[in-house]
């Protein structure tokens, strides 16, 4: 990939260009290993914080703290951090790590700041950024295949880290890359094979088949992308050959073979078929069978819980803090997810319930503040762009806020947030859109004075 944007000039190796090679070997990490890479390191100190910890002190070290707090989404998750932080530490004696686990959900923000600050100290690191994520997709088939050993050979994989196999990678964590590769090409940023796009497909049937949140977060903004760039027949053939194929295999599936639901409210044990993609499909809208009926019972009965405790409740103003197992409080302890060896559920497999739960209405309304704000101001900064003739700058914009939407999608329907696989990938993501905002409207201004 070429340096499409062109910011100034680059010396030598930089500490703030290592730290950012190193960020995207754990960013791969998680990528291509999922669960397995987050438990690396020395416990309590795993590859999250290792790279959180070490990131702040490159942060500090480029002399932008001021600069990096000089946007509205930046003060507002500085305000929400500090929130949290609040609603933290008061339960730290009382529940331990548990309490600064919780609070990873939003400490995990403080990726942006040090992402943002790399920008700040050198622009030309967005092209650095989009490099490494170009080698990334180079290596996506390495996800089909992580994917497919986590759903079939799960129990023999390799325990060597910790309590889950070395490689683990869930349908959420494949969804949100499936997104973010797929508008990557998209826009134009890397010209990918036949055999790309095979696996591409290929491990959407597998999201598709598995979890719905997930399969939602791949056709939302891959569609936005479509329409924005105004790639209107290509999204019209695409829709097209779905129909047909998912036509063609419903019959053949009917003509050859029976298909049945399964009871499970485990995801991983749905069958990958036509009739259980279409199955899923229809819950979306609705139109749940037997088995999605009670995985969505399940999640209702919580979050009305958690609205009646708070909204309605005695903890409007507080939430419950940070350290409390939700499940246990709430009476779903061990009734969750039931995939096991891993740890108890501790949250209600919804980001935003799980800040009014334990930030009360503050937290909630900071959370949506932080999330308004950012996208509001990338696409403010894309259609500026787009306007001004600056394709490369709108499509950027368009790339970092339709891969963050990925994840906030998946994080409406399954613990995402709360774990760094996703959570620090999310955070990277806020601060690379934020950084890269910050140096257009330099670069635009620059542009208007010399005209």
């Amino acid at each position: 990939m070429t340096d499409t944007f062109k910011t100034g000039s680059r010396g030598a190796l930089s500490e703030g260009d290592r730290y950012l090679a190193f960020l995207a070997i754990v960013l791969l990490g998680y990528a291509l290993m999922g669960k397995g890479f987050a438990y690396l390191g020395f416990p309590p100190l795993y590859m999250g914080e290792i790279a959180f910890l070490t990131g702040i002190v490159v942060f500090l070290r480029t002399g932008a703290l001021v600069g990096a707090l000089a946007t509205l989404p930046a003060l507002m998750l500085v305000a929400l951090m500090a929130w949290v932080l609040a609603r933290t530490f008061p339960f730290f004696g009382l529940y331990g790590f548990d309490s600064l686990r919780d609070s990873a959900i939003v400490m995990y923000g403080g990726f942006a700041f040090i992402v943002i600050g790399l920008l700040l100290e050198d622009a030309s690191r967005i092209n650095t950024l989009l490099r490494y994520y170009g080698i990334m997709l180079a290596s996506f088939p390495a996800i089909f295949v992580g994917i497919l050993l986590t759903k079939y050979w799960g129990n023999y994989i390799p325990r060597l880290y910790g309590p889950v196999p070395i490689v683990e990678i869930g349908a959420t964590m494949a969804g949100t890359h499936l997104a973010g590769a797929m508008v990557f090409v998209l826009i134009g940023y890397r010209k990918v094979s036949f055999l790309w796009v095979f696996v591409w497909l290929a491990t959407l049937a597998l999201v598709s088949a598995t979890n719905r949140g997930a399969t939602l977060a791949v056709i939302v903004p891959v569609t936005i992308t479509m329409l924005v760039l105004g790639r209107y027949r290509l999204l019209l053939t695409t829709v097209v050959a779905a129909v047909s194929i998912f036509a063609a295999l419903l019959a053949l599936e009917a003509t050859f073979g029976e298909y049945e639901e399964n009871d499970s409210r485990d995801s991983w044990a749905r069958p990958v078929s036509a009739h259980q993609i279409v199955d899923n499909a229809k819950s979306i809208i609705g139109q749940s069978g037997q088995q999605r009926e009670g995985t969505t019972r399940w999640r209702l009965n919580w979050w009305d819980i958690i609205i009646n405790d708070t909204i309605h409740g005695p903890n409007f103003w507080t939430g419950r803090g940070f350290g409390i197992n939700l499940a246990d409080a709430d009476g779903f302890g061990g009734t969750g997810h039931p995939r096991n060896p891993h740890p108890p559920l501790r949250s209600p497999h919804n980001a935003h319930m799980t800040l009014l739960a334990r930030a009360g209405i503050p937290g909630v309304v900071l959370w949506a503040l932080v999330l308004v704000s950012w996208f509001g101001m990338l696409m403010r900064a894309m259609l500026t762009a787009r306007a001004r003739g600056h394709k490369d700058w709108a499509n950027l914009f368009l790339f970092i806020g339709c891969y963050a939407a990925a994840i906030v999608i998946n994080a409406t329907f399954d613990v995402v947030l709360e774990g760094p696989m996703q959570g620090i990938w999310f955070w990277c993501l806020f601060g690379f859109g934020i950084g890269s905002v910050m140096v257009y409207r330099v670069y635009g201004a620059a542009e208007r004075n010399a005209v």
